[in-house]
């Protein structure tokens, strides 16, 4: 299949980003056409609004989630305006230079850029380059879109750090209209959702790299901490990977269960060939 769109500028000064814009393309025209982020809200509708339950509502919009946390009954209000505005927030710290990390988050904002131009939706962007916060208003200018990958794709994470306390409410602050919020990053730091989850339709994509979740033992090398570019003074032995193991065991057991509990959908990703799968089994 051909590609659907022509190349803006930025997909020409990087041979490899253009390898990752084309493979986006393709994978949109060939599995996501016809509007599949639409599925997420249901109906083939737009933003699901919560309002307390009125004795006119249809019954079988009630929302039994939000009205057990909530403690009255509300029922999911759809909108007809096909339009949807997606928000695509990437958080971007120095572990992003483990593998293919970095490659991976920008063909993920890439398909899904993509798939809103395609849809004629409005796709806004919000990179979190380590202290710093990148915003990109929705557009449907495809120039914008790609300007906001490559931005991800070209920036050197490296000795970066976030403040994952502050995201939610710096997203709350700065994301006006109801969205579909897609949050990217490797979560391997503690994020609540929640209050993100109360007004937006929230999807999480956690890319990991494989070795971050089994590394071999290697006593002789040296360990780096991507996020101050320090060096660790602690060695792999099996006895330090199987501690470090059981507590990412722990930490994505607990990330887990946060997110069922606020209804968040989610998917893990590791390369790019697994990503279309991922999504369609777990998001879409």
């Amino acid at each position: 299949a051909q590609p659907i769109y022509g190349y803006s500028g930025y997909a020409l000064k990087d041979t490899k980003f253009q390898t990752i814009l084309l493979r986006a393309k393709e994978d949109v025209y060939t599995h996501l056409s016809g509007g599949n982020l639409s599925r997420i809200l249901g109906e083939g509708y737009d933003f699901a609004e919560l309002q307390e339950y009125q004795p006119t509502d249809d019954i079988r919009h009630i929302s039994w989630v939000n009205s057990a946390k909530l403690g009255k009954t509300y029922v999911k209000k759809m909108h007809e305006e096909r339009e949807l505005n997606i928000t695509v927030c990437s958080l971007i710290d120095g572990r992003m230079v483990i593998g293919d990390k970095q490659e991976l988050l920008s063909y993920i904002v890439a398909l899904l850029g993509y798939s809103a131009y395609s849809a004629n939706d409005l796709f806004g962007a919000i990179s979190i380059f380590g202290s710093d916060i990148k915003e990109y208003e929705p557009t449907k200018n495809i120039e914008v879109i790609e300007q906001s990958i490559y931005d991800i794709y070209d920036f050197e994470p490296l000795g970066k750090s976030i403040n994952y306390a502050e995201v939610p409410s710096k997203l709350m602050q700065t994301i006006e209209a109801k969205s579909l919020l897609f949050i990217i990053g490797d979560f391997l730091d503690d994020i609540d959702l929640s209050i993100l989850s109360q007004k937006h339709e929230v999807v999480a994509v956690i890319v990991r790299d494989t070795w971050e979740e089994n590394p071999i033992a290697s006593p002789n090398a040296q360990l780096i901490n991507p996020q101050t570019n320090r060096a660790i003074n602690q060695t792999l032995s099996i006895r330090a990977i199987r501690e470090y193991r059981s507590k990412l065991l722990e930490h994505d057991n607990r990330l887990i269960k946060q997110l069922n509990s606020y209804n968040i959908r989610y998917a893990k990703v590791y390369n790019i060939d697994e990503v279309i799968g991922k999504f369609n089994k777990s998001i879409l």
